[in-house]
């Protein structure tokens, strides 16, 4: 572990405990690597616009777990649209009884992926090129995933009426985020075939000032 990695890791314990977020030092080491090697690929890749390392660790890592509490801790889960790894990888490190598919459309960013879980020695962790609208049609799939998570992805009825019917294990969930703002804009009123609406809960990330939220359907 190099001393830049040591630092990021010591913010990560620093951040999570403000939140009131329970991490041990081995799963701060692993965030902090992931966040390391991101910002390696960085100018290749163009993975986030966000570099500085306490905003990443806000606006990135925090808001990939702080909703974990709200999520299954064990299973199969299906990160769709993960890009640098965002929620999948930071909830594969807090809860490692997750089984988690990485899904992404671009080969780059899934070669990326690839090269960062091995180098974290992750199991139980699978990069997958390809598009959701695809995937959700694939037989070996169907009602397989206990978690499917979409963080930078925008919400589609289609997600609700297709993909989370046709890819979620009976009482699986769909968690999808977004701003506390967003909590008016409908999302609610998404339906779909033997899904239900569980709500959306909000958090706030430390130092900002506006509301985070995660909105969650479950398959019944």
């Amino acid at each position: 572990m190099t001393a830049l990695t040591n630092e990021f890791a010591d913010l990560i314990l620093e951040f999570t405990g403000k939140a009131g977020i329970s991490i041990t030092e081995k799963q701060a080491l692993l965030l902090s690597r992931h966040i390391q090697i991101m910002l390696e690929w960085n100018p290749r890749l163009n993975l986030t616009r966000i570099t500085g390392p306490e905003e990443i660790i806000v606006k990135h890592l925090l808001d990939s777990i702080l909703p974990a509490k709200f999520l299954p801790k064990s299973g199969h889960a299906l990160d769709i649209g993960t890009g640098a790894g965002f929620p999948g990888v930071p909830l594969k490190i807090v809860n490692p009884d997750l089984q988690i598919v990485l899904l992404d459309s671009s080969r780059k960013k899934v070669s990326f992926l690839a090269a960062m879980t091995a180098a974290l020695g992750l199991k139980g962790i699978r990069p997958l090129h390809g598009r959701w609208q695809d995937f959700s049609k694939a037989e070996d799939q169907a009602n397989k995933f206990d978690l499917i998570t979409m963080r930078a992805v925008k919400l589609e009825a289609e997600h609700i009426t297709g993909l989370a019917p046709a890819l979620l294990a009976p009482a699986g969930v769909l968690a999808w985020w977004g701003a506390g703002e967003e909590r008016t804009a409908g999302h609610a009123e998404f339906e779909g075939p033997n899904m239900e609406f569980q709500g959306d809960f909000e958090y706030l990330l430390p130092g900002m000032k506006q509301r985070r939220a995660v909105w969650i359907w479950k398959k019944m």
